[in-house]
């Protein structure tokens, strides 16, 4: 009965010991990822609007936006997928919530180009920049826990 105990106990000890040291791993893999994703969320934020007007009326700037606009979804579902070490679940789970919303209106806005119906007015009007706004206050949190 004891051999049966000792075993028990040294299967949950291990098993734990591989949770902590994959929480770790985690740890110094997100907070880079999550840093570099946020800055590359309000990169595209700062450029999307120059370019949106230039698709106006050039071209080659539609196709370039619509590249940005899939280059950045392809980034949120990058990011999605990171698993997030359980000290961070908290943020990473509002940064989920605020991708979504903003897939949403980066999907909504690509069939917009696609289909040649934006204006100036249009990005304003989707509420796209708005959303992104609050990754910075998300950044700001995932680098205090990474401290």
């Amino acid at each position: 009965m004891k051999s049966i105990l000792i075993a028990v106990l040294l299967s949950f000890s291990v098993l734990t010991g591989c949770s902590v040291v994959e929480d770790v791993t985690n740890g110094v893999n997100y907070v880079p990822a999550a840093t570099e994703y946020i800055n590359d969320v309000q990169q595209f934020s700062k450029d999307i609007p120059g370019l949106a007007e230039k698709a106006i009326s050039d071209q080659n700037a539609r196709v370039e936006l619509e590249k940005a606009l899939q280059d950045i979804n392809a980034d949120i579902k990058d990011f999605n997928e990171l698993t997030p070490p359980s000290v961070f679940e908290d943020i990473h789970n509002q940064v989920l919530d605020h991708n979504q919303t903003l897939q949403d209106g980066i999907d909504q806005y690509l069939t917009a180009v696609k289909n040649g119906e934006f204006s100036p007015d249009f990005l304003k009007e989707s509420g796209l920049l708005d959303d992104i706004a609050v990754y910075t206050d998300l950044l700001n949190d995932i680098k205090k826990l990474g401290e």
